[in-house]
């Protein structure tokens, strides 16, 4: 288990980070809902700014416990000085809380089984969104530490001293009423496409018994069976859901790549500034496996890309392992694939998006498949 210093060191070390990042604006009116199914497999990736890189964190749906999904949590914070170190939990969903809970709970325990009934995890309730599209308004709650939910009386440079309060303080509910501000698009990468979802904007101010009181902000996808919360700010601290992947037809990929003759390989998932390919990775291999059996003769390069933030030369090494990490964990399921692929590090080279915001950042970290 972590230490609760090294816990406290690394979610400060975040939280400092992103007091100078401003919400991307978002677009008028939002095209139809696209599906983003709440199904076992679904893994959803939330961005954090960081000096050296993004943090990210991710939730994924496991599979189901009666009337409730199991949430599995994981997050590589990082640590100055030292490597990244690794936070792991899990959480029931409940299917009525999921319908008509009013109460958001954003923090997970590090190492433990979690159960809080009357609370959701990955974004709204169907309820809360169904009264704001209809009514504006919705009463709601935020759970947290106090640490963290009032972050915006805590200056960047008392990091110290927010990290002690952050695991000091207990639970403590914030309430008060979600109203409806605008809708819109933000942009994600669904199984390594970009996607403009379509999003309703909401805030709020929120106050805790003890009388203290913070402001708060969420897009929610606007899918009555999935309303995710794509983006927030609490306090002072923002977060973005930058890629959402979930398993699709194997076909699909061969296909792509077919008429596109390169393609972003989905669901590949690395530790923060590592090349170490995560275990949820492994569901997503199949179908690469399949796209490259079905491509036309001759070698294809797996070509990994980063985004610029950091040492070039590093980018560099990092993008080149990352690319033969994908390519080993490919010719383990089949052998045969040794001989048509190559694997070429290619940097911050060749940028699909701006490098000045968390989505366009998650954009060019990637591994593409392209045809000779």
């Amino acid at each position: 288990m972590l230490s609760r210093t090294v816990v406290a060191a690394a979610l400060a070390s975040v939280l400092a980070s992103v007091l100078a990042w401003g919400l991307p604006p978002v677009q008028a009116d939002a095209p139809p809902v696209p599906r983003i199914p709440l199904a076992e497999g679904l893994l959803v990736t939330t961005a954090v700014a960081e000096a050296d890189g993004d943090y990210e964190s991710r939730k994924r749906l496991v599979g189901r416990d009666g009337a409730a999904w199991r949430l599995d949590y994981q997050a590589s914070l990082p640590v100055p000085g030292g490597p990244p170190q690794q936070l792991a939990s899990e959480r029931r969903l409940h299917d009525a809380d999921l319908d008509g809970a009013r109460t958001y709970r954003n923090r997970f325990e590090a190492d433990t089984e979690e159960d809080y009934p009357g609370t959701t995890a990955l974004g709204a309730s169907r309820a809360v969104l169904d009264e704001l599209e209809t009514a504006g308004v919705a009463r709601f709650a935020l759970v947290g530490e106090e640490g963290w939910l009032a972050r915006a009386g805590v200056a960047a440079g008392a990091a110290g001293d927010f990290a002690a309060a952050l695991l000091a303080n207990p639970n403590v509910a914030f309430k008060g009423e979600l109203r409806r501000q605008s809708t819109g698009q933000l942009t994600v990468l669904v199984n390594g496409q970009p996607v403009a979802l379509p999003v309703l904007i909401a805030s709020g101010r929120f106050t805790a018994r003890s009388g203290r009181a913070i402001d708060a902000e969420l897009q929610l996808l606007r899918d009555p069976a999935n309303p995710l919360a794509l983006q927030w700010r609490i306090g002072d601290a923002r977060l973005q859901v930058v890629r959402i992947d979930f398993p699709a037809p194997r076909p699909a990929l061969a296909q792509t790549l077919k008429a596109q003759r390169r393609v972003v390989l989905p669901g590949l998932l690395f530790d923060f500034g590592s090349a170490r390919l995560r275990p949820e990775s492994s569901a997503a291999l199949p179908a690469i496996v399949e796209a490259i059996r079905s491509a036309p003769a001759g070698v294809l390069s797996l070509e990994g890309h980063t985004d610029s933030i950091g040492d070039g030369a590093r980018n560099q090494r990092l993008s080149q392992a990352r690319a033969e990490a994908v390519r080993a964990a490919l010719v383990a399921i089949d052998p045969a694939l040794a001989a048509r692929l190559r694997a070429v590090g290619l940097g911050a080279s060749r940028p699909v998006a701006g490098n000045d915001t968390l989505d366009g950042r998650a954009r060019n970290r990637r591994v593409e498949l392209v045809l000779p």
